[in-house]
């Protein structure tokens, strides 16, 4: 791709930023459990495609270190900027165009966000990005052909997440309702679809074969829409107040003060016939995720490009300017970016990225305690799986040596499942077993159930039905979690009613 040079720099720049500070407080739940998956490849799993545990397998000759994992995010946010740029250019926008995309794409905080940690989202913004490219591509030029790179991204994008096959229907009907029909009556688009399939199949066989799980994740997620610990919300199991969240959130996400550049591009789609497509696809996707209960950022792919569309309707009016003019505004865009910046990516150590949160008012202090806690979700999400492993291993160890050589260490969800089987080692805990997601899968590793030490309270009350003594043998605290979640108990069961394996199946859950 030709593009302006400051559209490489600035590419090149998130890249190094990304890699210099993604690694600085730890891994987050989901990392923890891909490193489980990534220790048993699959073509599918329960809650997801396989590229992320792929991605994390790749790392294990290095023994899975937080920037190694983190390393395919933080390049994707280079490739996502360089792609938002070259529509910019396809849009016919000139550097400056170019390079005002580039700027806000790479101070946005869901953007960031999305970059900064492994996900099962840290490809949608740049594939997602590229298909739009490449739609762009196709309606100016006509070149059917564009289908086959289109089925590849396509591709790779579904082996991330699934939710890309609803950016290409919404792109494909966009062309349909807004005069391209044409271009959709070709030969090019049916290998193209093929292709997907058949790239895509073994995932899908997997999904089949097991029930479609995935379907059971999302629903159960849908369902499991809760506040903060502070009452803090952004989603809810209610539909229309969560399209309230979710529509509040594509300005929160994109930083409220660039809401004028994206609306600009958005805007810019409907006037302009030849690139409508977009704009239709837009708000195909935006409905869907409100008839669906969707969460805010599931559409964040499509940011990059109304980003550009804005920039070259801002390049159009600034061409009259000066060039003083223009750098000014470049500036307003810059120092606007800069105050959510700490919040999206670790660019400053705990107690002064603490003291930041109290200094802006996002940190107050909170009853019970009075203290001003970690407000940051993602942030809080990486501090004390270490800690929490060694609460768990001394209750384990704590047990009569007979008992414990039957004992089992049941997690109710795959985060501490993940981080006890991944720190747990050096405590000397065994592999852990848990209901939820892919670990529900792997069964119980042949224990009996005579003893079970259960981390985690969500299901006492199963644990009271099948087993006659459930006794608290210990709690784990950590305040800088507080914003995610209380104190987690530890409690030892016996007395089983049954059989571990009987039981298994009412302990199952598919979700978060």
């Amino acid at each position: 791709m030709k593009l302006h040079p400051s559209a490489y720099a600035l590419a090149l720049g998130a890249v190094a930023l990304h890699l210099a500070f993604n690694h600085r407080f730890g891994y987050y739940r989901d990392e923890l459990y891909f490193i489980d998956c990534a220790k048993h490849l699959s073509w599918g799993y329960v809650d997801q495609p396989p590229l992320a545990p792929f991605v994390t397998w790749l790392t294990a000759p290095l023994g899975y270190p937080v920037w190694a994992v983190r390393f395919f995010p933080g390049v994707a946010a280079g490739v996502t900027i360089l792609f938002a740029c070259a529509i910019a250019r396809e849009l016919r926008g000139g550097a400056f165009a170019q390079f005002l995309t580039g700027l806000t794409i790479f101070l946005a905080p869901g953007l960031i966000g999305i970059a900064y940690g492994l996900s099962t989202e840290f490809l949608s913004p740049a594939t997602w990005t590229i298909l739009i490219y490449l739609t762009v591509r196709l309606v100016k030029t006509a070149d059917a052909r564009l289908y086959l790179p289109m089925a590849l991204i396509a591709a790779l994008g579904l082996y991330a997440k699934y939710s890309i096959a609803g950016c290409a229907v919404a792109l494909a009907i966009g062309l349909l309702v807004s005069g391209h029909a044409r271009l959709l009556r070709s030969r090019w688009l049916l290998l193209g679809t093929l292709l997907t399939i058949v790239l895509i199949l073994p995932n899908a066989l997997w999904q089949i074969a097991h029930g479609l799980p995935m379907l059971e994740v999302l629903h159960n997620d849908q369902l499991n829409r809760h506040a903060l610990a502070n009452g803090m919300a952004d989603e809810s199991p209610n539909r229309w107040i969560n399209a309230l969240y979710m529509l509040g959130l594509q300005f929160a996400y994109q930083n409220p003060l660039y809401a004028p550049i994206w609306i600009w591009g958005l805007a810019w789609f409907c006037r302009e016939r030849q690139f409508r497509f977009f704009a239709v696809a837009y708000f195909l996707l935006l409905g869907g995720l409100i008839m669906t209960v969707g969460r805010g950022y599931y559409i964040q792919g499509l940011y990059p490009a109304l980003f550009a569309a804005g920039a070259v309707g801002i390049e159009r009016v600034a061409r009259l300017e000066t060039n003083a003019v223009r750098a000014a505004m470049t500036a307003v865009v810059f120092v606007a970016g800069l105050p959510m910046f700490p919040l999206s990516l670790p660019v400053l150590p705990l107690p002064a990225y603490m003291a930041y949160e109290r200094a802006i008012g996002l940190s107050r202090p909170e009853p019970p305690d009075g203290k001003s806690h970690l407000i940051n979700p993602m942030f809080a999400d990486q501090l004390g799986w270490k800690t929490m492993t060694r609460t768990v291993a001394g209750a384990y160890w704590a047990l009569p040596a007979a008992q414990r050589r039957i004992t089992a260490v049941f997690a109710d969800r795959y985060a501490y499942a993940g981080a006890l089987d991944y720190y747990g080692p050096r405590y000397g805990l065994p592999t852990a077993i848990s209901p939820n997601n892919q670990y529900y899968l792997w069964g119980t590793r042949g224990y009996s159930g005579k003893a079970v030490l259960a981390v985690g309270a969500t299901d006492y009350r199963l644990l009271t039905h099948w087993f006659g003594s459930v006794r608290q043998v210990a709690v784990y605290r950590n305040d800088y979690r507080w914003m995610l979640e209380g104190p987690l108990p530890v409690y030892i069961c016996t007395k089983p009613r049954v059989s571990l394996a009987l039981m298994w199946p009412y302990f199952k859950y598919y979700g978060l």
